[in-house]
C-alpha cells in the first residue's frame, strides 16, 4: 500500500499526552473571570462544579465535555477553573455560570480559551452503517490498509472504505485535499508523504471550486500545513 502512515496523524494519539478521549480538535485552556451575578451568600464556599448541561458539548465525535469548577470572590463576581480540560473542541464551548450554584442568582456566560497544543488528526467525512449520516467532522483512528481506515463519528465506530464521491454509502469515507488557491480534492490513495488526487468541487458538502492545479490521478506532495502553488496540497484535519 506503500509507506503507510506515521500514528502522529491519527488523533487517539492524544490519549497518551491527555488521558482524555483519543480525538482530534482541542481542550478547554482557561476560562475568563465571571461577572455579572447578583445576591451570593455562601462567599467563603466553593468551589462549586459547573454542571455539564451548561458546557456545549464537542463538535467532534467521541470528545468530552470539560470539568470546570466556580470560586465566588464578591456577591456579583468569581472564577472559573479547569480541573478536566475535555477534548474534541474545534470552538470554544459556551459555558453559563449559574449564581445559584453559591446560592445566589444570575447567570453569566464567560468566555472560554481552547489549547493550541492537541495534535491534530486526519478529518474525514463518513456514513457509518447504511443508516447512519454523513458526518463530516469524522476522525480517522488507524489505517487498516492502503483504501480504508478505522472512523469514529457521531454514530459510532467502523472500518471504511476511502471513495471519491461525495455521496456515501454504509461504510464509506472521503478525505478532503485544498490547494494553495483555496481549490478542493478528494483523496484517491494517502501514504505517507504523497496523496493521488481527484479535483471536485463542493466536497464534504462544502461551497468550493474545483481544484485545478492537478489533474485527476495526480499525485502530490501533502501537509497539514499551507498549500505551496503547484507542490503540496493541504489535507483536511482537526
Amino acid at each position: 500500500m506503500g509507506r503507510p502512515l506515521n500514528k502522529k496523524y491519527f488523533a487517539n494519539t492524544n490519549y497518551a499526552t491527555f488521558g482524555t478521549a483519543g480525538v482530534g480538535g482541542e481542550s478547554v485552556a482557561s476560562v475568563a473571570a465571571v461577572t455579572g451575578l447578583s445576591g451570593m451568600t455562601y462567599l467563603t464556599g466553593g468551589p462549586y462544579t459547573i454542571l455539564a448541561a451548561d458546557i456545549t458539548a464537542p463538535q467532534i465525535a467521541g470528545g468530552a465535555k470539560p470539568v470546570l469548577t466556580f470560586q465566588p470572590t464578591s456577591a456579583t463576581a468569581g472564577t472559573v477553573a479547569v480541573v478536566s480540560a475535555g477534548s474534541g473542541y474545534t470552538s470554544a464551548p459556551t459555558v453559563t455560570v449559574r449564581g445559584s450554584l453559591a446560592a445566589g442568582s444570575g447567570t453569566a456566560t464567560p468566555t472560554p480559551t481552547l489549547t493550541s497544543t492537541r495534535a491534530n488528526g486526519l478529518k474525514c467525512e463518513a456514513k457509518i452503517g447504511s443508516a447512519g449520516t454523513e458526518y463530516t467532522t469524522g476522525d480517522v483512528i488507524k489505517q487498516v490498509n492502503g483504501r480504508s481506515y478505522k472512523v469514529i463519528t457521531a454514530d459510532g465506530t467502523a472500518v471504511c472504505k476511502l471513495v471519491t464521491t461525495e455521496v456515501k454509502t454504509a461504510n464509506q469515507m472521503s478525505i478532503k485535499a485544498t490547494d494553495s488557491a483555496g481549490n478542493t480534492y478528494f483523496v484517491a490513495k494517502l501514504t505517507a508523504r504523497k496523496a493521488v488526487l481527484v479535483p471536485a468541487a463542493n466536497v464534504h458538502g462544502g461551497t468550493t471550486t474545483i481544484g485545478s492545479q492537478f489533474a485527476s490521478g495526480t499525485t502530490a506532495k501533502w501537509t497539514f500545513g499551507s498549500a505551496v502553488v503547484n507542490t503540496t496540497v493541504t489535507i483536511d484535519n482537526q
